[in-house]
């Protein structure tokens, strides 16, 4: 089953559908369900035989792969041995379900949330009363569940600091040694993370297993000689499963490439209030490739560069842009970091940017109390416009994209996505602003697929602007544009603990 699980990440590596994919996977489940079934008639202290000459155990096996499988959804959010991401980036999804689910993520998630701890708790905690995949007299009570999910838990969490000082190691090794000698750290380094998760994860099924058959008293168990073979069948299976796995991690395509630098919210380093023209104007002289700013539409049908939907945060006053006209707007001072500035219209916006000849990346915001046709009005208005100055514009309303994409064919417009859980191919752009904590190279590589760059937001520290530049991003959206200059224009040699990081960061 290891094996299947490490041959399906090394598979999955290569982008969109794939039968030979597809059917390794049921071959991996097939596997799960035996071999869990034999190790909890192991424990149960039964000869392990054959499984067809025990009755009922066809039927069993496939209980324990329900069970596997089940425990394989529960895994989803948390790496499911370096598969989550390659499971998500292949789901197809209506782009109307997608932006649905976009547009009402905050309800969305908290009901998934309850969703997914009633499953822990009806598929795993009292599972056994449920699934009868064991006897009646061996099936798990609650609290040995919680205590078996305990050790899985503390076996991870011993694993991650492990990890984490492997990572160190490597930061140090970076900076001593040659770009050759860094290379072969780094594989190596892989590989221990990669056993050390191998033997973290075998103990913690073991465990759950047991709990699941209610902690039976086990004898001393002395294997016959002749089983000792396939053992070592298996590690030498594994080690050469692992090291396609660790081969393919180093070798990955776009590593450390060029990086497009933009400015969120046309700040760098808190100098400036978000949004305002002196920090627009501030951080031109960075030299970003965007100054990335946020529109919303005003009660008399026009834009004012914001962020929030209420201006309580910055102004003081709760109200929303919809309230107002564009030059009630316009007399608001806006606070931040210590600093105040007027709110500015879009038209006066653009022609500063103009002036400046710095390109934007316009997130065009969208709320329920847009007027009709909004989208197609700013598109005759300023479509051709920002086309022409080479900005672009992105939106978290799909919406907004596809309507932008067909009204301005010439205009880049990228779609921005909240968390990453569907097929980039399902929601079709000219870039795509991902967000960060759930990316992986997996998304990066599916938008390249399909000839988009790929935007990662919001990386303040050089720590996970390194991670992403080691992702192979094509541009990071941040606060801390100088930092992310500094971090971008370092030798790539001194980079590779971040791929390191990136590879414990993918089972978890």
């Amino acid at each position: 089953m290891i094996l299947g699980l490490g041959a399906l990440r090394w598979w999955g590596r290569r982008p969109g559908q794939s039968l030979v994919g597809w059917c390794l996977a049921l071959l991996v489940i097939g596997l799960m369900g035996r071999q869990l079934w034999r190790v909890g008639r192991a424990l149960l202290t039964q000869a392990p035989g054959d499984f067809r000459s025990t009755p009922n155990g066809g039927r069993r096996v496939l209980a324990w792969a329900g069970l596997g499988l089940t425990g394989g959804i529960l895994a989803l959010p948390w790496g499911l041995w370096g598969l989550s991401s390659r499971f998500w980036v292949r789901l197809p999804m209506p782009a109307t379900l997608v932006n649905w689910v976009t547009l009402n993520r905050r309800p969305v998630l908290v009901v998934s949330g309850l969703l997914y701890l009633a499953l822990v708790l009806w598929g795993l905690i009292w599972g056994p009363r449920h699934l009868p995949v064991t006897t009646t007299g061996h099936r798990g009570t609650g609290w040995q569940m919680l205590s078996g999910l305990g050790v899985q838990v503390g076996l991870l969490a011993s694993w991650f600091a492990m990890s984490l000082a492997v990572v160190a190691v490597n930061r140090l090794a970076d900076r001593c040694f040659s770009t050759q000698v860094v290379r072969w750290v780094t594989r190596g380094s892989l590989l221990v993370i990669l056993a050390g998760f191998t033997l973290a994860a075998l103990l913690g099924a073991v465990t759950l297993i047991w709990s699941w058959c209610g902690q039976p008293i086990q004898r001393p168990i002395h294997p016959h000689w002749a089983l000792r073979w396939p053992f070592w069948g298996l590690v030498v299976s594994w080690l050469v499963i692992s090291g396609a796995v660790v081969a393919q991690t180093v070798r990955q395509p776009d590593r450390f490439q060029a990086t497009v630098t933009i400015s969120h919210r046309g700040v760098d380093h808190g100098v400036g209030v978000q949004n305002t023209l002196g920090a627009l104007r501030h951080v031109h002289q960075e030299h970003p490739r965007y100054v990335e700013m946020d529109l919303h539409e005003t009660r008399d049908h026009r834009w004012v560069v914001l962020h929030d939907e209420n201006l309580q945060r910055l102004a003081g006053r709760s109200v929303t842009p919809h309230q107002l006209t564009l030059r009630q707007l316009e007399r608001l001072t806006v606070r931040e970091n210590g600093q105040s500035a007027r709110l500015v219209g879009w038209d006066r916006y653009l022609r500063t940017a103009e002036a400046l000849r710095q390109p934007l990346l316009v997130e065009l915001k969208t709320t329920p109390q847009d007027s009709p046709g909004m989208v197609r009005r700013f598109a005759r208005a300023y479509g051709r416009r920002l086309t022409r100055d080479q900005s672009a514009v992105h939106s978290l309303d799909y919406r907004v994209v596809a309507q932008l994409r067909r009204d301005v064919p010439a205009l880049r417009v990228g779609y921005i996505t909240p968390f990453n859980w569907v097929a980039p191919s399902s929601v079709p752009a000219d870039f795509y602003s991902f967000q960060r904590l759930s990316v992986s190279d997996q998304f990066v590589a599916a938008a390249h697929a399909a000839h988009a760059p790929a935007y990662l937001w919001t990386p303040d520290s050089s720590a996970a602007m390194t991670r992403l530049w080691a992702l192979g991003a094509d541009g990071q959206i941040t606060n801390e544009l100088s930092r992310l200059q500094r971090v971008v224009a370092q030798p790539t040699r001194q980079a590779w603990w971040a791929v390191v990081m990136n590879f414990v960061l993918s089972y978890i």
